[in-house]
């Protein structure tokens, strides 16, 4: 859930760190209460906080850049913990610590097949890898100051599942179908 608080003009804007003043509201932030968000489902706020309509496309903005900085953020807090690429990752992903690991789409098929293997793997002899598929490889490139990323894995903490946690939410609004009015 993420909450949303409302300022002196009626708008709507995610508070991520849930730490803003004001009045608030939660919004479900699963895939399927996402999808098929409009502004008319935002009408039930309307009551509670007085909130300005119509204004989905607006909050969609609004929850894509604050997300957006908080990966980026939270990647940046993370970098120090981060091994970067696949040797580094191939060497991680054979120790027991429980590991976050953030494989970007657009890599090569052979090194997804062998970063899977080892997870499968990993998986068999009970150790925990929890996959990140839909990070941006842009972010990794700004995070990492590389001209190329394509695997990172990071030891799994109370950070790393915010992350996972923010990664999810940016992914089901890049999949949500906007509908202003209905």
């Amino acid at each position: 859930m993420l909450r949303l608080v409302v300022d002196d003009l009626g708008l709507l804007w995610p508070d991520i760190l849930q730490k803003a003043p004001g009045r608030g509201s939660y919004l479900c932030m699963r895939g399927g209460c996402f999808s098929g968000m409009s502004d008319k489902r935002l009408g039930v706020l309307y009551r509670k906080c007085h909130i300005s309509l119509p204004q989905w496309s607006g909050l969609e903005k609004r929850l894509n850049a604050t997300i957006e900085q908080a990966v980026l953020g939270q990647m940046i807090r993370l970098k120090s913990l981060a091994s970067v690429g696949r040797d580094a990752v191939m060497h991680q992903m054979w120790k027991n610590a429980p590991l976050l690991l953030i494989l970007v789409n657009k890599s090569g098929q052979a090194l997804q097949r062998q970063v899977m293997s080892a997870v499968e793997k990993r998986q068999e002899l009970g150790l925990k890898t929890i996959p990140l598929n839909d990070v941006s490889e842009a972010w990794l490139m700004r995070v990492f100051q590389r001209e190329k990323v394509s695997v990172v894995t990071l030891p799994v903490s109370r950070q790393t599942e915010k992350l996972q946690q923010w990664c999810v939410w940016h992914g089901h609004l890049k999949g949500c179908k906007v509908s202003d009015g209905e």
